[in-house]
């Protein structure tokens, strides 16, 4: 199980407290994104309407290393789960002409553990690729900040961590009639302590976890 050594202290203190919980130790126990877990799915309710679930599917290779593979609605993502650091595989794409073009494709530390009320991360790519003779450039920022700790938007689940990422994206066609585009996205993420993303909040949309099913 992730974070062994973590979970065997956090039992051991408090069973020097009797039976008071300490908040601490107890979420430097627990698993705050268990995708290791083959099976696990979570189910979200859209706001506005519509569901979305989200699955550990299977484990695989991508990018030449051994990761695990999550089907989210129709799309896979992959991520690498460790007792340190949660990596996500960036897989930036960019449709020019009718043809999908690969901009940055690179392994990317998500968060690292165990996580503390203001940290902060900065993860970026500077890049460009030729298509059809044409030059595309590719800039890339994501900030992720624990803004705290505390219970998610809808009441259910406790000792939450919220994390607030702001992610900046900048494609450029660089030929005549095509200026940059620029995407900002502010993102609210709370993950509760062994279950994972309970909520995400963006300008554009809302998911609130309706059922966790974990998974072995």
């Amino acid at each position: 199980m992730r974070r062994l050594a973590s979970a065997v202290l956090a039992v051991v203190v408090m069973a020097s407290l009797g039976c008071d919980r300490n908040p601490l130790f107890f979420r430097m126990g627990a698993d705050y994104y268990p995708v290791d877990e083959l099976g696990s799915e979570w189910e979200y309710s859209i706001e506005g309407g519509g569901t979305l679930i989200v699955q550990v599917v299977d484990q695989t290779e991508k990018g030449e290393r051994a990761c695990y593979r999550v089907l989210s609605g129709a799309d896979y993502t992959y991520w690498i789960a460790n007792d340190c650091f949660l990596e996500f595989y960036e897989d930036h794409r960019v449709m020019f002409n009718g043809i999908e073009v690969p901009l940055y494709q690179s392994w990317v530390t998500w968060l690292d553990w165990p996580l503390t009320v203001g940290y902060t991360r900065t993860d970026s790519a500077s890049t460009f690729e030729v298509s059809q003779g044409v030059t595309i450039s590719h800039d890339w920022e994501r900030t992720t900040t624990v803004a705290g700790i505390g219970t998610s938007p809808d009441g259910r689940w406790e000792q939450c961590y919220h994390l607030v990422q702001d992610e900046t994206t900048v494609n450029w066609i660089r030929t005549t009639g095509f200026d940059p585009e620029t995407t900002v996205v502010t993102r609210d993420i709370w993950l509760a302590p062994d279950v994972g993303m309970v909520a995400s909040q963006t300008a554009d949309s809302t998911l609130t976890l309706v059922s966790y099913t974990p998974g072995s």
